[in-house]
């Protein structure tokens, strides 16, 4: 067997030919031919094999001169003899917009014209001598780039027509990463001009198309059934909350004990499950490829975040920084290792991202950034827990707070806080904390009927970049009651924290003096320090943040 990894690869012919090693996802065939449905959707995180099984579906269906049928030699589609009666019958149309993301509309269509005009080129052999002059001219107008975008709407269509004609055959239309070029149309301003366009050019493809035997498109959302595919209605949406389909996209366990053996990787099984494997789809763990290949072929055998360097993500950068209280507070439970509880909205507006936190819980899901990890049935929408799926993914969060923080505050000052409170010196840990607060909180945030909920959070956010030396958790029960932030340190000759947040409560007439002595009684009458004494850890310490608008309050005392 080759040991040669097939890192960045996704053309299915090449990676056969050149002996690459390769993990037989070859019954995915066999599914997409069976499944009733005239068109597929199957949104999947990017760069967990999407392109290449296309690629594999095109090699095996496509009717061509030269035969193909080595490439599925000794893979497991070979023994189903009806799968294998469809081997090179189709008209095949295959088209990938990974690479539509152009910073302008202008741009970006460019790009689609001219995988249109690769496309029409690569049938041209076989279908253009058999035009008649006026079918000739309209060929010749996507050849040759004429016309504005909007002329180009039926060009799926028309070739579709085409190939039908002259073959007799219906035509499998395969499109991968449809949703790139909306991707880029939300984040560089021309969403509306890419969603009408796109609308336009699968639905003419699509809908109701008798030269369609099948169509199978994939990417890394649905987007909204009220922009692409309202009209679509023969689509089959196999998200990965659905169980069909579950194994072949990524690399099962069974895929990895199969690479476990063949590059003897058994040392190393602990490691890659902390770091790479965790993703759910539908009850499948499931680990991510790009990552493993990249781990098999470093030479030190140390793990990285291989997957998120291979993008920007600067939309979902920007989303986990928003500043809403209650969002954050949320991500900061998730940073610490705790889950959150949400619906998912399976058809996303990008656009409306901004207005909806369920959309963006949603997106974070679909893109590989959480994973569910428990449905809980509901009578009309179930609700789902999420986490994040491993170090990988959380060393993403992490870092993007931890530049925003340092982009805002400064690093020197984020450091001195954080060894301030390792420290025990907390009246530098609360100077420091008042500094930040004036820096970063606006009077929008603090001035609601939480308050404490933002400092909650922000805190949160801060101490989660001790998560070498503590385990940070948040809201959970310990004594008698639920701690707001607990820090449990990995070393128990090291302090722990309790930290219990306050408002004034101007409407009684509470002084900030009151609300910091009901703040630290909690802490020790409903024994908050349990948790901590369990663990062995005997330097323990209480601290209290009360906090009125933009003021804050910072107080402590041994337990």
């Amino acid at each position: 067997m080759s040991h040669k990894l097939p890192i960045g690869l996704s053309d299915f012919k090449e990676v056969r030919e050149k002996n690459y090693y390769y993990v037989d996802k070859s019954l995915f065939i066999q599914e997409v031919i069976n499944r009733s449905s005239k068109v597929l959707l199957l949104p999947r995180p990017r760069r967990f094999g999407k392109t290449l099984n296309l690629s594999m579906l095109r090699y095996f269906l496509e009717k061509r001169e030269d035969s193909l049928a080595p490439l599925f030699k000794g893979l497991v589609v070979e023994q189903d003899t009806e799968t294998m009666k469809h081997q090179g019958q189709y008209p095949v149309m295959f088209l990938t917009f990974k690479s539509c993301k152009g910073s302008t509309s202008e741009k970006c269509f460019s790009e689609i014209r001219r995988l249109l005009k690769k496309l029409y080129l690569e049938h041209k052999a076989s279908v253009y001598p058999k035009l008649n002059i006026s079918e000739q001219k309209d060929y010749d107008f996507i050849t040759e780039k004429k016309g504005d975008i909007s002329d180009w709407e039926d060009a799926l269509s028309f070739l579709m027509q085409l190939l039908h004609q002259q073959t007799g055959k219906q035509v499998i239309v395969l499109l991968d990463e449809y949703d790139a070029p909306i991707h880029a149309g939300q984040e560089h301003g021309y969403y509306d001009e890419i969603i009408l366009f796109m609308k336009m050019l699968l639905g003419n493809a699509l809908k109701d198309n008798s030269d369609l035997e099948k169509g199978v498109v994939t990417g890394v959302l649905r987007v909204a059934k009220e922009s692409i595919f309202s009209d679509l209605n023969n689509l089959d949406v196999l998200s990965l909350l659905r169980s069909e389909f579950d194994k072949y996209f990524g690399f099962t366990e069974e895929e990895i004990e199969k690479l476990s053996k063949d590059f003897s990787l058994s040392k190393f099984i602990t490691v890659l499950k902390k770091w790479y494997n965790g993703y759910l789809f539908g009850n499948r763990v499931i680990y991510n490829p790009w990552s493993i290949i990249s781990f098999l072929m470093s030479e030190d055998r140390f793990p990285r975040p291989y997957w998120i360097n291979t993008a920007s993500e600067s939309l979902l950068r920007d989303i986990i920084t928003r500043t809403d209280p209650d969002f954050q507070e949320q991500i900061e439970t998730l940073i610490s290792g705790s889950t959150i509880t949400t619906e998912l909205n399976e058809n996303i507006v990008l656009r409306d991202l901004e207005y909806s936190e369920q959309n963006i819980w949603s997106l974070l899901v679909f893109s590989g950034y959480l994973k569910p990890v428990k449905m809980i049935e509901q009578p009309i929408l179930p609700l789902y827990e999420l986490a994040i799926p491993n170090l990988e993914v959380y060393s993403f969060y992490q870092n993007t707070l931890k530049n925003w923080l340092q982009h805002k505050l400064g690093r020197l000052q984020l450091q001195k806080l954080l060894q301030a409170l390792i420290k025990t010196d907390f009246e530098t840990f609360g100077s420091l904390l008042k500094e930040m607060v004036l820096t970063i909180l606006s009077y929008h945030d603090t001035a609601g009927k939480e308050p404490e909920k933002v400092y909650h959070a922000f805190v949160l956010g801060l101490l989660t970049h001790l998560m070498d030396r503590y385990v940070i958790r948040s809201n959970r029960e310990s004594g008698y009651g639920r701690y707001d932030v607990l820090m449990i340190p990995h070393n128990s000759v090291e302090p722990g924290f309790i930290f219990e947040f306050k408002k004034v409560n101007r409407p009684k007439e509470e002084s900030e003096n009151e609300a910091m002595t009901s703040a630290l009684e909690q802490i020790q009458n409903k024994q908050y320090a349990t948790e901590l004494r369990d663990l062995g850890i005997k330097n323990i310490w209480g601290i209290g943040v009360v906090v009125d608008k933009k003021q804050v309050w910072v107080e402590s005392f041994k337990c």
